[in-house]
This record gives structure tokens, C-alpha cells and sequence, in this order.
């Protein structure tokens, strides 16, 4: 375990600064020379990517959050430029195209579809699921929502969340991690949780444990949000059991903790738990239907080509028989209020008997 912890550690110190030089000083460097020859030289490329990498991981250890939330947009921005930059340079490569003049097209697309993605950020859809069984006798209704973010998003935007949840009429909430993703999140943040009109089940993610998790675990207690903590509690007049398992950066997670919790043979069986992995598990241990989050579905287009290389299951509903797999993309979102090919979900599930 220490020694995955380590090698996590090691690629996150690699990977960070050299993400940072090539979403913050890359597409400058390049645009600005592609636009006007030798504007930029290699001293201040240099200086913008120190600059942008200590900004951005002061960012994430500050609690002044106007600063981190200018960070965050700022790197959803260069984001899409990037990409843009990438794409014409494959271009220039096989079309005589005159950079001078390529360049206000890509900041003028780049504008686009930043616009583009704000606006998406701020819609809510709602997914709507049905699945079949004979371990039930009545109709029962499971709402999922799955990183929220607030922190990344205020307040009032979970006010919002609650609204459309109550509407769908839920006899179960569920909400499988990623809440808050900040130790700044305070009781107000949170206290429309308590307008929820069903009981509301709690599983912890990522974000959880890199803030203050006993604070944030306190504050759902206080607002009547119950955390499954490697357990099982009965919903459904005692016909559907439901099991939560803590987020962690282990694969086998699910593998460590699913077999010794107590559980009753036979109940339709459902298993929290933030992430899309150990579902090989949970389909040896007789698990229904497996609900998680965490992907975002990448959030901003094509970053979720990299999040397919560290999860195979992205998004969606994947089934074995009648077992079931059930991906959020997620409900808000992390750092920019930017979405790009993937649209913030409450998702819907109606368990019905066969």
C-alpha cells in the first residue's frame, strides 16, 4: 500500500508541473509567435509556467477562494486553447495555412466554445432508468446525484439540485461522493440538504477525504444526510439493502471491504461507491446494481480520452444479465464552471417488480 501511495505521489509530481507548462505556457508560446514572430521568447515561456504552476498550487492550499476560482477558470480556458492549438498543428502540417491569419480563427473559436461550455455548465437534465426484478414487490425510486462540488459551485446551485429531486418524487436519495470538494464548505452551503423530502444516503469521494472529512461528515449528520461507511442499511420496506463503501486510491477497494460486510441473501442489493471500479467484485458478491461517479465524463472536451485510460467504464449503464452498472457523469462540477461534451445529470432510477 505505501508503495502505490508513493508511485501516486511520483506521477502526480510529474504529471502537475508538466500539465501546467502545456495548458498555461504552450498555447501562449505558440500563438503569440504564430501571430507575430518572436513575441514570445523562451525566457518567458518559461516564466508564465512557473508563474501559472504556483498560482494554481497556491490555489488549491488557500482558503481565499476568489483566488482559486480565477485559477480554476483560467485553466478551463487555456484548456480549450490548447486543444485548439493542438489541432492546428496538425493542420499547418499538411495545409499552407498563414499563421498570422490563422490565429484570431482560433482565439475567436476558442471564445465560442468557452461561452459554449459556461452555458452548459449551468443546465441540469434528469436520466431516467428502469430495471426489473424478482427480489421485489413494489415500485421503489432511487435518485442519484454524484459530484456536486461545492466548493467548485455555490450554494445556491445545490438549492437548485434539491428542487428538481423533490419533484421526481424519490422514496431514496443517494449521492455517491464528491459533495465539497473544499474545507471552506461551511453548514449554509449545505443546509438545502435538509429540504430533501426522502431519506438521503451518503458515500464518501476523493474530495471528501482531501478536505476535512470528519467536518463534512458532521455537517450531513447535523442535516440528515446518513454516511454509509462500509455498511448496509434497508430501504424499501426492508425488500432493497443498500451498501456504502469509502472512496480510496486503491483498485481493490471494493474487493477489501464488500465481503465482510454483513448483508442479507436475497434482498435486491445496491453498492455506493464513488468510483467505477471493483464492479467484477460486486458481481461475484450477488450486487444488483452498483451506482458511482467521479469520471465527470471527462467535464471538457477531449479530456475524457485521458480519464478512459484510468477507467474503462466512463459513463452510462452497463449490464451483465441482470446486474447493473450505473455511471453518473456527474450532477456539477470541478474547478471551471465549464462543461464540453457532457451535461451535468440527476439520474432517475425506478426499481420495479418483474
Amino acid at each position: 500500500m505505501a508503495r502505490q501511495i508513493t508511485r501516486a505521489r511520483l506521477w502526480f509530481y510529474t504529471l502537475f508541473p508538466l500539465g501546467c507548462f502545456l495548458v498555461f505556457a504552450y498555447p501562449v508560446g505558440r500563438l503569440a509567435n504564430w501571430y507575430a514572430p518572436g513575441a514570445v521568447n523562451y525566457g518567458q515561456t518559461l516564466l508564465l509556467w512557473l508563474l501559472a504552476t504556483a498560482m494554481l498550487w497556491y490555489s488549491f492550499s488557500s482558503p481565499k477562494m476568489l483566488i482559486r476560482y480565477v485559477m480554476v477558470h483560467w485553466m478551463g480556458v487555456s484548456f480549450v486553447l490548447f486543444t485548439l492549438t493542438v489541432v492546428y498543428e496538425a493542420v499547418r502540417l499538411v495545409a499552407p495555412v498563414r499563421d498570422s491569419v490563422a490565429v484570431p480563427w482560433i482565439l475567436g473559436v476558442a471564445a465560442l466554445l468557452v461561452a459554449l461550455s459556461v452555458v452548459a455548465s449551468h443546465f441540469l437534465i434528469v436520466k431516467h432508468l428502469a430495471f426489473d426484478s424478482d427480489k421485489i414487490t413494489r415500485p421503489h425510486r432511487i435518485v442519484q446525484i454524484s459530484d456536486v462540488h461545492i466548493g467548485s459551485r455555490r450554494g445556491g446551485y445545490l438549492e437548485r439540485i434539491v428542487g428538481r429531486i423533490n419533484r421526481l418524487q424519490p422514496d431514496t436519495v443517494v449521492i455517491t461522493g464528491d459533495l465539497i470538494d473544499s474545507s471552506s464548505v461551511g453548514h449554509d452551503d449545505l443546509k438545502h440538504l435538509r429540504e430533501l423530502r426522502a431519506r438521503t444516503l451518503f458515500t464518501i469521494g476523493n474530495h471528501e477525504r482531501y478536505a476535512d472529512l470528519d467536518k463534512a461528515l458532521d455537517m450531513l449528520d447535523r442535516l440528515g444526510v446518513e454516511a454509509l461507511r462500509q455498511r448496509r442499511v434497508m430501504v424499501g420496506a426492508g425488500e432493497i439493502q443498500v451498501i456504502g463503501i469509502d472512496d480510496a486510491d486503491a483498485h481493490h477497494q471494493v474487493a477489501d471491504h464488500l465481503p465482510g460486510i454483513d448483508r442479507y441473501q436475497g434482498r435486491y442489493t445496491v453498492l455506493l461507491y464513488h468510483r467505477p471500479q471493483g464492479w467484477e467484485t460486486a458481481l461475484e458478491h450477488g450486487v444488483d446494481l452498483m451506482l458511482c461517479g467521479h469520471t465527470h465524463n471527462g467535464q471538457i472536451f477531449p479530456f475524457n480520452w485521458v480519464v478512459k485510460h484510468q477507467f474503462r467504464r466512463i459513463r452510462g449503464l452497463y449490464s451483465e444479465g441482470d446486474s447493473h452498472l450505473y455511471v453518473s457523469p456527474g450532477t456539477g462540477t470541478w474547478g471551471p464552471l465549464m462543461r464540453l461534451g457532457s451535461l451535468n445529470e440527476i439520474t432517475c432510477i425506478d426499481l420495479r417488480p418483474r
